[in-house]
């Protein structure tokens, strides 16, 4: 999906829940992922983060959302 639409569709969402490789591995470089962390960063808070058979699994909302 090109980084636009992933953009506005994390914008429109009060919740969103990732699957991210596990800590200490490089960062994918990539428009798509690049967009996806500035979002999240800057428009969610992470509720909380589990380890799930290597990857990590995390719920992020919107300020006040957790």
């Amino acid at each position: 999906m090109p980084a636009p639409e992933i953009r506005a569709r994390l914008l429109a969402a009060r919740r969103v829940v990732s699957v991210r490789d596990p800590a200490g591995q490089p960062v994918d470089r990539t428009a798509q992922e690049s967009t996806k962390r500035r979002v999240l960063d800057r428009y969610f808070v992470e509720c909380g983060t589990r380890s799930l058979q290597g990857a990590r699994v995390t719920v992020h909302a919107r300020p006040g959302g957790c």
